[in-house]
Formats: structure tokens, C-alpha cells, sequence
């Protein structure tokens, strides 16, 4: 069994059955941006906001978990959204489809909103919906175009480079396409 401390929320992960799950008690580290899982009987924890990103636990259906904010990724059932959980288990990189929680107290916001970077697309560049290429393409950026850059997040590795990067206009591009005009943008948190 492993522990792990989440702010002061303490979760223990353990394995039965080659399955991984997340158990929680309820000690709160940002009261009131909480969620509870609905999905029966469990959640899976994904390392990116996207099906097609690895699996790395499941919540069971009831538990409470802390969210830190909310980007867009792979469409589950109809919602977009996705939370990341607090911590660093699994490097720092926890995320739930908002589908199956109901959310305790206030919504969480959305991730990087703080400064705004610059990024130009070193070739045509596929826009998607979530961090993987496996996910659907909603629109190309021209090569030597501009996009304004919320936050940055690893996920499938594209020629090497496993950043993607999340738009002002709430789509997903892979950083390995994608020269920073200025600064790179922080982790999206």
C-alpha cells in the first residue's frame, strides 16, 4: 500500500485484481472545491485529460476528492471538462472527466489563468479537443501563426516531446509543433 498526503487530504492507493484504487479521508486542503464521485462503481484517474492518456487508478463511486481547476479534454458522455486532483502520486498529473462528480461547495476554475504566453506554430499544426493525438481534431493553426497559451501539460509523446499545450481558445496543441515567442507558459494548475 502507498500513502500519499494531498495538502491535508490523505489518500491511500492500493492494487487488487491488476486494478488500482483511490481511497480518501475527507480532511479538506481548499474547502469547498471538492467533488463527489458519481460514476458507479468508480472513476478512473487518467494522467492527462483524455481517454486515449493512461489509466492510473479509479475513485470509488461516493468518495469526496479536492479539485484544483478545470481544462477541456476528450468528450465523456456529452461534458468536456476535466479536474486535476492535487498531489503528485503520479507526478503531479491526476485527472477526472467532471461527468461523473458532482461538485461540493465552488467550482473550481479554470487551469492558467494567470499570465497569458505566446506561442507560433513552426508548421501547420492540428488543433484538438484533448492532449493526444488520438483525440479529435477541431481545427489546424498555419504554419507561422501566433496562439495565446494558457498553461502547458505532459501527455503523449509527439516526435519526442511529451508537453502539450492548452489555448486561450480551450483546444490542445503539441508543444514539439509550437515555438514560445517570449517565456514558456507554467504547468496548467
Amino acid at each position: 500500500m502507498i500513502k500519499r498526503v494531498v495538502g491535508v487530504t490523505v489518500a491511500a492507493i492500493t492494487a487488487g485484481a491488476g486494478l488500482a484504487s483511490i481511497g480518501t479521508a475527507t480532511a479538506h486542503a481548499s474547502p469547498g472545491k471538492d467533488g463527489k464521485i458519481t460514476a458507479k462503481p468508480s472513476l478512473a484517474v487518467r494522467h492527462a485529460p483524455s481517454t486515449h492518456s493512461k489509466y492510473l487508478a479509479s475513485i470509488k463511486h461516493g468518495e469526496t476528492v479536492p479539485l484544483n481547476c478545470k481544462v477541456t479534454g476528450t468528450n465523456v458522455n456529452g461534458n468536456t471538462k476535466w479536474y486535476l486532483l492535487p498531489g503528485d502520486s503520479f507526478g503531479g498529473h491526476e485527472w477526472i472527466a467532471a461527468r461523473y462528480v458532482k461538485n461540493v461547495g465552488t467550482v473550481p476554475g479554470w487551469c492558467g489563468t494567470g499570465k497569458h504566453y505566446v506561442g507560433r506554430a513552426t508548421t501547420t499544426v492540428s488543433e484538438r479537443i484533448g492532449p493526444n493525438t488520438a483525440d479529435q481534431r477541431v481545427g489546424t493553426l498555419a504554419k507561422g501563426r501566433t496562439v495565446d497559451v494558457l498553461c502547458k501539460l505532459p501527455a503523449q509523446s509527439v516526435k519526442g516531446n511529451k508537453m502539450w499545450y492548452w489555448t486561450k481558445d480551450h483546444k490542445w496543441v503539441s508543444a514539439r509543433y509550437i515555438s514560445n515567442v517570449g517565456k514558456a507558459p507554467g504547468y496548467c494548475v
